[in-house]
């Protein structure tokens, strides 16, 4: 795909942002804090960790919990000319895979009942555009074991716009993401979601993000979801 034809595409996943927000619907709003954590283990790998609770807002306890381990590892481009520190650290390097594993939990049950188990594995080449834009083109796949179901799986194309930037001494990263899913249980692209926040690189170890997510359900019944993020990302 040449530097044109890229960029076409993104303009149209953030066209869809515009689209999907537009006439009110009834939703289900929710919180999703976080907590990554990443473990170098040298240049080109890193374990991550991943910590994250749901909320409904008009709830008094959060419902679901998820906790993840990866492995994650990257491969350096041969021009390294844009590539700065904060990019590294937060993205490693220019190619980047992982394979991971994640349980979520039903915390809102005595018990916590493992609701799903998931083997999660992407790819996840990056590219600049002109004015410094980091591209980030993620494909994932889910590999899901649900509670009561059986075996199914996920692809999850996700395109990620960044540009870092400064505001007065701070440093500030917005970006902007549209993502897709398809699911086996239905045999169809079943959900979208839009995303848009900033992060803030306050320290080589510690930096925190916040974003708004709108997801739009089809399957297995129209469902449409707001939800306010917040992630303190920890490296080590």
């Amino acid at each position: 795909m040449n530097t044109t034809a890229r960029a076409l595409f993104i303009a149209g996943a953030l066209l869809g942002v515009a689209a999907g927000a537009s006439p009110a619907q009834v939703t289900d709003d929710q919180f999703w804090p976080e907590i990554d954590t990443y473990v170098r283990l040298n240049h080109d790998a890193r374990l991550f960790f991943l910590l994250a609770p749901v909320k409904e807002t008009d709830a008094n306890s959060f419902e679901d919990t998820q906790l993840g381990a990866h492995f994650e590892f990257g491969i350096a481009p041969h021009e390294r000319k844009h590539l700065n520190e904060a990019y590294d650290a937060d993205q490693l390097r220019y190619l980047r895979g992982s394979v991971g594993y994640r349980e979520t939990f039903d915390v809102s049950r005595d018990d916590n009942t493992v609701s799903e188990r998931r083997i999660v594995t992407d790819l996840t080449p990056r590219f600049f555009l002109p004015w410094k834009l980091l591209v980030a083109q993620r494909n994932r796949v889910d590999y899901r074991w649900i509670e009561g179901q059986d075996y199914s799986w996920r692809y999850r194309p996700r395109v990620w716009v960044e540009r870092q930037s400064k505001l007065g001494s701070v440093t500030l990263v917005p970006h902007a993401a549209a993502e897709l899913y398809y699911d086996s249980r239905y045999d169809s692209w079943n959900r979208t979601e839009y995303r848009a926040g900033f992060s803030v690189p306050v320290a080589a170890w510690f930096v925190p993000q916040a974003y708004y997510t709108r997801e739009i359900d089809r399957e297995p019944a129209k469902k449409y979801t707001n939800a306010l993020g917040v992630i303190a990302t920890l490296y080590f």
